[in-house]
C-alpha cells in the first residue's frame, strides 16, 4: 500500500467535490462531529494539512489544528504549550501529518510524546507523506505507531506497526466514535 503524496494532499485541498462532502464537518464543533482528531503538522505544510483535513472531514471527522483555534496565543509561549497539551488530551485521537517539514519541527516530536503519554499507542496514528521525489521523512520511533496508507482501491487504511494489511480508516475510527 502506498503513502499519501504531497501532490494528492494539494489536490484534496483544492477539490470542490471533497469540499462539498467535508463542508458539514469543517469548522463544526467537536460536539457535532462523530469523532475528533488533533492533527499535528508543520505550519510550513498548511496547504497539505488543509488537504488531509478535508479528506478526514469528508468522513465525518472534526479535525483540530492550532491555527484555527481563536484561543491560541499569537506569540508562541508557555500558554501555547499548555493549550496544545490540553487539546491533545481532550480530543479522541491524535494524528501526525509526517512530512519533511514535520520531521524537522521542534513541536511535532513533543506533541507525539504528549499524545503517547495521554492516549496510548492505539490512538496515535502517523500519516506518512512522500515528497515530490518519492522520499519519506520518518523517524525510527514512529514505527511504534499505526500508520495511514492508501489501498490499491484508493481507500484509506490504518495499519499496525510492521503489518502490510490493515483496516479501512472508517472501520478503525468507528471503534472510537461517540
Amino acid at each position: 500500500m502506498p503513502y499519501f503524496t504531497e501532490q494528492q494532499l494539494y489536490r484534496f485541498a483544492d477539490s470542490p467535490t471533497l469540499e462539498a462532502r467535508a463542508k458539514p464537518f469543517l469548522n463544526e464543533s467537536v460536539a457535532t462531529a462523530r469523532l475528533s482528531i488533533f492533527l499535528s503538522h508543520s505550519h510550513n505544510d498548511r496547504k497539505k494539512a488543509r488537504g488531509i483535513i478535508k479528506h478526514l472531514a469528508s468522513l465525518g471527522i472534526d479535525v483540530y489544528v492550532d491555527w484555527n483555534d481563536d484561543q491560541m496565543p499569537r506569540e508562541t509561549n508557555r500558554v501555547t504549550a499548555e493549550r496544545i497539551k490540553t487539546r491533545i488530551e481532550e480530543l479522541d485521537l491524535f494524528m501526525v501529518l509526517l512530512t519533511r517539514n514535520a520531521a524537522a519541527s521542534r513541536w511535532v516530536p513533543w506533541e507525539i510524546g504528549v499524545a503517547d503519554q495521554a492516549k496510548g499507542d492505539s490512538k496515535v496514528i502517523i500519516i506518512p507523506v512522500l515528497d515530490s521525489t518519492g522520499r519519506y521523512y520518518g523517524m525510527e520511533f514512529l514505527r511504534l505507531y499505526r500508520r495511514v496508507e492508501l489501498a490499491t482501491s484508493g481507500e484509506t487504511c490504518v495499519l499496525r506497526p510492521g503489518r502490510a494489511v490493515g483496516l479501512l480508516l472508517e472501520a478503525y475510527l468507528e471503534r472510537f466514535a461517540l
